[in-house]
């Protein structure tokens, strides 16, 4: 089916019902390095792992796990400095096996990344983890914040993976009642618009999408179709701006954190808010990207069918735009505002997209929110 509001894109192949948002479908990577030494132990899948291993033939580049369960036999051993063994930093900042034995012997986590994908009723839905540094410079150009079909390229020809929700029941719109494929996707589709309206700042876009929302709350079948009263609700909303509360963000943040599964280690934001005044002063300059982001957060995400209803995702917004404002605090002497969003964008979606459990996070924002309802 065709994603409601797609705005074609003249001359951009597409593999049918494959989606993205309109800054991502120029992406392509740019051999940063940045995923090849991030310190990340990568499982290889049996078929390559016997190729890399019979080539390259180095016991001590992996760690043989004798009981899979995802068919991955073998994990690649980062080195010291938390570079995968087989990139070459010196050699154009390339990996060596897709050097000598081509795309098809890499692990399939590196052929994915930074692909974040989710697949239901409406497609295959692409983002990025802009952990990436290419991916979040993309934010960073001017681009209208719309989707698009998704070139080949962001599909890998149609092997792209992920979320695999084509088999469950669509989304909740709140507890107890179920959304429908086309009033969600229209919820989705005016939510990433109303972001990308230049004259609201990213708080105050979500203060609309919240306003929106909780009117669309009251739907029920047998009064009008749910993307109709979607439209509606969406054309007449309008919230104030936001006052700054510092300690929600931190409250926020703090969710995010106890998201993180034992194991692995997210970054303290201890301290932080006492640098926010000194970026609040630029922020304007540079909210623009931070709506992008939160477009690229909102679109295809996976908390929607975890969580309880369209609530759930304005307050995901919330944390997500908490994130960064608390990483770009973390980031303020960086040399200009430009440099700071940017590394405040890699470093949220560090925590955000790699490090918390989706389902742990969609939880404690569903309790949030009914207990807020509650109060």
């Amino acid at each position: 089916m065709e994603h409601p509001g797609l705005q074609d894109r003249d001359g951009l192949g597409s593999d049918p019902g494959a989606f993205c948002l309109r800054p991502h479908a120029d992406y392509a990577c740019r051999h940063s390095g940045a995923c090849c030494t991030a310190g990340w132990a990568i499982p290889i899948e049996a078929p390559a792992f016997e190729r890399v291993r019979v080539h390259f033939g180095a016991k001590d580049h992996f760690r043989i796990d004798p009981s899979p369960s995802d068919g991955a036999p073998a994990i690649l051993n980062p080195g010291l400095d938390g570079a995968c063994v087989f990139f070459e930093a010196d050699r154009g900042r390339l990996c060596a096996v897709h050097r000598e034995l081509g795309e098809d012997s890499l692990p399939s986590a590196c052929r994915q990344y930074p692909r974040v994908v989710l697949n239901d009723a409406r497609g295959q839905l692409i983002s990025l983890s802009h952990y990436c540094p290419t991916a979040a410079a993309l934010l960073l150009d001017d681009q209208p914040l719309d989707i698009v079909h998704a070139p080949p390229s962001l599909t890998l020809g149609g092997r792209a993976e992920g979320l695999d929700a084509r088999g469950v029941l669509p989304p909740l719109l709140r507890p107890g009642m179920l959304a429908d494929v086309e009033g969600y996707a229209t919820w989705e589709r005016r939510a990433v618009a109303m972001l990308g309206r230049g004259e609201l700042s990213a708080a105050r876009a979500i203060a609309t999408i919240d306003a929106a929302t909780r009117a669309i709350l009251s739907w029920s079948p047998g009064r009008g179709s749910l993307a109709a009263t979607v439209d509606r609700e969406f054309d007449v909303a309008l919230a104030p701006e936001p006052d700054e509360d510092l300690g929600a963000d931190r409250a926020r943040v703090h969710a995010c954190l106890a998201s993180v599964p034992r194991g692995l280690s997210a970054r303290s934001i201890e301290g932080l808010e006492e640098h926010w005044p000194a970026v609040a002063s630029w922020w304007p300059d540079v909210d623009r990207a931070a709506r992008a982001y939160l477009a690229a957060r909102l679109f295809g995400n996976w908390i929607v069918y975890y969580g309880q209803g369209l609530p759930t995702i304005v307050e995901y917004l919330r944390v997500c735009l908490s994130v960064l404002k608390l990483e770009a605090a973390r980031q303020q002497t960086s040399p200009s505002p430009w440099q700071t969003v940017l590394e405040a964008i890699r470093n949220a979606d560090l925590l955000l997209v790699h490090l918390v459990n989706t389902k742990s996070l969609a939880r404690q924002l569903s309790l949030r929110h009914q207990s807020s309802s509650a109060s």
